[in-house]
């Protein structure tokens, strides 16, 4: 059995950056990402042993370009956390 032996460490950085305000945007961007995925579904109707409605989530570039833009708009940081919340939703 091989063993893995390595060191985690931590340290305490003093700042006076209000990281509350920014997670509370990030969240509130992420809610708005995914409510402007959520009205562009399309639902396709499928029967697989019973009828299954099957959501198609649009992967256009033109849509996640119409989106980036539509986050940007009210967006006070970088806009790479933008683009990662996009990422994280993965669609």
């Amino acid at each position: 059995m091989s063993e893995c032996l390595y060191q985690v460490r931590s340290y305490e950085v003093k700042h006076n950056y209000d990281v509350k305000g920014f997670l509370e945007s990030y969240r509130w961007m992420l809610q708005r990402a995914i409510d402007g995925i959520w009205e562009n579904i399309t639902w396709k109707e499928k029967v697989i042993k019973r009828r299954r409605l099957i959501p198609i989530i649009p992967k256009s570039s033109e849509f996640k370009r119409n989106l980036r833009n539509f986050l940007l708009g009210d967006w006070n940081f970088c806009a790479h956390y933008v683009d990662s919340a996009i990422k994280l939703i993965r669609f």
